[in-house]
């Protein structure tokens, strides 16, 4: 609005005039529409205090230049926040202008660790666009979750957040951004150069189907909804990890996480979630991974699943070669000790929340016990890691391969799969990760031991909705106890995904003697030669709305509705 009309109005009101003319002293402008722009200085005490006075719908405006943030900027009001960096061109060779740069000497531990924490109710609206994140003195990591935070609770999503065209230029924050809460939204046409391991993407959807939803369980109770707007979109990004020596998390997912990432360009990055496995928190559980360039220059070996279904296609992958043919590994951890913890125990054929064989020949009966099919003792001479030995048995070879077998002589009774046997050892998995706080499944001589078989483990990979879950500890709202959630068949699909070197089609795998995630039941690979962003007919057909929500023709409409919209 020019200043001489707001001149004009402050001779018609002296108390409106009053007003007006603080806000131009202040550096505020009057848009159309009711909206306010806030002109900022760059720092971050203004931008708070902008904020502060700012309205839903308001904007505040950082200038151009270079600005160091000693504190964290907390969001509660639906606002937009917008610099003058500027990013063009495609996510393969984006054009950066580093208009705005607001410098990381934000707190490294502490309460108020990150740069932006955005809390907001499902009827606001949050945009930050257009600024470039630096690193400033410190090359500490801060302990704590996420740089940027997007958060919501309530009985209701909050469907419009978005993070645009913004530089993370290898910040030293262990997390980029973290989306937690209920927040469905998109992070598109932003530049993000990861150092060391740090993880671009972290998604919860911890409070998915209302604030008393913890631990995802909301998110698991519910359909995937492939195809719908019921994901956090990562769209038309580039992602580079820097001096890269292994390619690392595009991704990092818990708590029923429900993400989309498409049309972008990543480099030595590639997606990998948790599953449900230690403690409370439910794992991953639904995502679609589409339409992305995929360059990996140093070793890999296909990406991380570790629980939930998934559709990956048309996607092109270039540089070095999988070394394991796979551009996913879908692996449940809780089938073996990697994550000890009595929450859920470990899916070795006698844990309540799996569907274990109960009669002795791969069938199931709600209430019945697992069946025992073999016991005995430990005769090794030296404590085994891996191998138990048992001089009075003449097994047939191999007879054990995908059962489980568990020390009974363990406080927590551990277990894991059985890899191989001859007729009087066994050879099983043995899991040699820092995760486990010191406790391994390690076999003494004179040890117990039991052999049971799981059939399908809550949460695993190719599964998805399940009964209402509910508390700490778990109670299944179906039983009233702890049980098997009767856990959907959602197989994950892929299609069109090719390696350009050598024109060969990539898929997923799973570890081989894994006892629940099997090829063509719960995963289909179904290799390439399909028309380009198409729906395969098997994919369609098994994801009705009867097992999906609604029927899955395609994917969600691209660009996001967030990215269309109108300022």
């Amino acid at each position: 609005m020019p200043w001489q009309l707001i001149l004009i109005r402050t001779q018609m009101a002296k108390t409106v005039g009053t007003l007006l003319f603080t806000l131009i002293l202040s550096g505020f402008s009057v848009p159309r529409c009711g909206a306010t722009v806030y002109h900022s200085n760059g720092s971050v005490a203004n931008v708070q205090a902008l904020h502060n006075a700012a309205l839903n719908g308001d904007t505040i405006t950082l200038p151009a230049g270079r600005f160091s943030w000693t504190a964290r900027l907390n969001i509660t009001k639906g606002i937009t926040i917008q610099g003058a960096t500027t990013i063009s061109g495609p996510a393969s060779n984006p054009t950066i202008n580093n208009g705005t740069i607001i410098q990381d000497n934000t707190p490294r531990s502490g309460s108020s660790v990150g740069i932006i924490a955005v809390t907001l109710n499902p009827s606001q609206s949050f945009r930050l666009t257009g600024v470039t994140f630096a690193p400033g003195i410190s090359t500490t990591f801060p302990l704590g979750d996420g740089a940027f935070r997007l958060h919501s609770g309530g009985a209701s999503p909050n469907t419009s957040m978005r993070i645009d065209h913004c530089h993370f230029a290898s910040l030293y924050q262990g997390k980029l951004i973290w989306v937690n809460g209920w927040v469905y939204g998109v992070a598109d046409h932003n530049v993000l150069e990861c150092r060391g391991n740090s993880i671009p993407f972290y998604v919860w959807h911890n409070a998915y189907g209302g604030a008393n939803q913890i631990n995802g369980n909301g998110s698991w109770a519910d359909y995937p909804w492939y195809g719908t707007e019921k994901f956090f979109f990562i769209e038309d990004n580039t992602v580079i990890r820097i001096n890269a020596v292994a390619a690392r998390s595009l991704v990092d997912t818990l708590f029923g996480a429900r993400w989309v990432v498409r049309h972008n360009y990543l480099q030595n990055v590639i997606p990998e979630g948790h599953g449900t496995e230690g403690s409370a928190p439910r794992g991953n559980r639904a995502d679609e991974f589409y339409d992305n360039t995929v360059n990996i220059t140093v070793l890999w070996g296909g990406g991380g699943q570790r629980s939930g279904t998934s559709f990956w296609h048309d996607n092109v992958f270039t540089g070095t070669a999988s070394s394991t043919g796979s551009h996913c590994s879908l692996s449940n951890f809780r089938e073996t000790p990697s994550r000890p913890d009595p929450v859920w125990g470990i899916a070795d054929g006698t844990s309540p929340w799996d569907a274990n064989d109960t009669e002795g020949n791969r069938t199931f009966v709600e209430g019945h016990l697992p069946f025992l099919f073999n016991s005995g003792t430990d005769t090794s001479s030296v404590n085994s890691r891996g191998v138990i030995h048992d001089s009075t048995k003449n097994w047939a070879v191999n007879q054990w391969v995908g059962y489980s077998i568990k020390n009974l002589n363990l406080t927590d009774a551990y277990g894991s799969y059985v890899i191989s046997n001859t007729s009087n050892t066994i050879t099983y998995f043995y899991y040699t990760g820092t995760d486990t706080a010191g406790r391994y499944l390690i076999f003494n001589a004179g040890d117990r031991y039991e052999i049971h078989r799981v059939l399908i483990m809550m949460d695993q990979n190719g599964r998805g909705k399940t009964d209402q879950i509910v508390g700490v500890p778990p109670i299944n709202t179906t039983t009233g106890r702890a049980s098997w959630p009767h856990s959907a068949l959602e197989p994950c699909y892929s299609w069109n995904n090719v390696y350009t070197r050598t024109n060969t089609a990539l898929g997923f795998d799973a570890p081989a003697q894994q006892p629940t995630t099997k090829l063509n039941i719960d995963y289909v690979n179904l290799g390439g030669g399909f028309p380009a962003d198409t729906t395969p007919a098997v994919v369609s057909s098994r994801y009705t709305a009867a097992l999906n929500g609604v029927a899955y023709t395609g994917t969600f409409v691209y660009p996001h509705p967030l990215v269309t919209a109108q300022p």
